[in-house]
């Protein structure tokens, strides 16, 4: 097998009398390596559109109809690729990557047929048997799943993917202890087996165990072809340690490969507001930082009894209060000379400011001011300004709850009956009530909302 796509020209490579699963294994690792490489693929994608149009020999015009559904499942168009494919079943190679369309599509039944189709005969029984028992598992014929696999244990009990679907069967039948096991033991063998990696990732995310979690997801993401669900659950798992750029490029990422990926078009509009949500909040840390040192009183500095005098006089009390005066109104004042406002001017300094700091700021922070105390005190629109987690916001998303008049229109049991979990309702519960808001009461039928908000 050449070492890159580059070194083979893809001709050469999907030559069908010669095709086989592992060539079309290699060509999907490599295509995803490079933007050259895809580019050199989608190229060939659309020289095979044109040539079916043009051929007039049908058996020509099969061969290429069976390599332009194949590529079409390479790179995502799974519903597109099954109707060329469909085309060509009594293949069966082709009939094999029909069943992998169809699985994906979650038509088991259609699946189940087209690999049964390909293993009686095709010599490599074991790869077919494990997509037998993955999609009887999908289906939830757990154990029918389970009996499969079990017959592999002493002629592949060195093969990752046989630990692999044994663990995800015994992880159906709730065994989750030996499913990890089994996990574990495909790495071991396989150190970079993509699907058990993103396996230990996906229970560690489901288990809360977000470290761990993501140092799985980083290992999958860094494989080729990518898991494109990894890239999203990753970045979900960023957003919520505050890591929005990550999140950002994970999501980028997939949209790069996939353009139109709802979720990953949703979820990066999600990252970007709440980078400047994130942001908003850094200003006021700072702000919060800003406003102690000019509480700061007077009286923590060693000044002559004469400045404090003076100040105590003119009722200056802190920082603030000096910030809000000049030098021409402190020498103004009786008894204050030029050592005791050197002394001012000193304790200031130290502290990162000066006199009449704040009337010169005037004009610029009264705008803010204002702006900033409307944003606090107006009746907040969507979800994301809620200050929810972002799972949190991710399943209320989910559902087609993006408003704040959607949520509060909503009962807790109508929130349960979408599948929201019960943690995610108590946390909304009280980010509303820090807002003085309620969910729906199952009494009166009325939200908070109701006659505030409009459309």
């Amino acid at each position: 097998m050449p070492t890159a796509v580059a070194d083979t020209d893809l001709d050469t490579l999907l030559k069908v009398e010669t095709l086989s699963r592992e060539t079309i294994n290699y060509i999907k690792e490599q295509v995803f390596s490079s933007k050259e490489t895809r580019e050199d693929l989608d190229a060939k994608i659309a020289s095979l559109r044109i040539g079916i149009k043009k051929v007039h020999d049908v058996n020509e015009a099969k061969d290429l109809t069976l390599l332009l559904g194949i590529l079409e499942w390479m790179i995502g168009n799974v519903k597109e690729a099954s109707e060329f494919l469909k085309e060509v079943k009594s293949r069966k190679i082709a009939a094999y990557y029909l069943g992998k369309c169809y699985q994906e599509l979650g038509d088991y039944d259609h699946a189940l047929e087209c690999f049964e189709r390909a293993k009686k005969t095709d010599t490599e029984e074991f790869d077919i048997c494990m997509d037998i028992a993955e999609t009887k598992r999908l289906k939830g014929n757990n154990e029918d799943a389970l009996k499969i696999v079990k017959s592999f244990s002493h002629s592949h009990e060195n093969n990752p993917d046989f630990h692999y679907q044994l663990g995800c069967c015994l992880d159906a039948l709730g065994e989750y202890d030996d499913a990890h096991s089994h996990y574990e033991q495909s790495l071991r063998i396989a150190p970079n087996y993509a699907k058990s990696l993103f396996r230990m990732a996906f229970n560690y995310d489901l288990g809360g165990e977000d470290e761990k979690a993501i140092e799985y997801y980083e290992q999958c993401i860094k494989l080729c072809p990518s898991h494109k669900n990894a890239f999203i659950n990753l970045g979900i798992l960023y957003e919520d340690e505050g890591s929005f750029d990550d999140a950002v490029y994970c999501y980028e990422t997939v949209l790069e490969a996939e353009q139109n990926n709802p979720r990953a078009l949703l979820f990066l509009k999600d990252a970007k507001d709440s980078m400047g949500m994130y942001y908003d909040e850094e200003i006021s840390k700072k702000q919060g930082k800003e406003s102690e040192v000019l509480n700061i009183p007077i009286s923590d500095f060693e000044l002559s009894v004469r400045s404090k005098n003076c100040l105590e006089r003119m009722n200056i009390r802190t920082l603030r209060d000096l910030t809000r005066i000049t030098e021409v109104d402190l020498l103004s004042f009786k008894n204050f000379g030029e050592t005791s406002l050197n002394e001012i001017k000193f304790i200031l300094s130290q502290k990162g400011l000066r006199l009449g700091q704040a009337v010169e700021s005037d004009s610029e922070t009264e705008g803010f001011g204002n702006d900033h105390t409307e944003r606090k005190t107006s009746i907040i629109q969507t979800i994301s300004e809620l200050g929810l987690s972002t799972r949190c916001r991710n399943a209320l998303i989910k559902v087609g709850i993006e408003t704040i008049k959607d949520l509060t229109e909503k009962t807790e049991i109508e929130l349960d009956q979408k599948g929201i979990k019960q943690n995610y309702i108590d946390e909304i519960c009280d980010r509303l009530s820090e807002v003085g808001l309620v969910l729906k009461n199952v009494d009166n039928g009325k939200s908070d909302l109701d006659g505030i908000i409009t459309e």
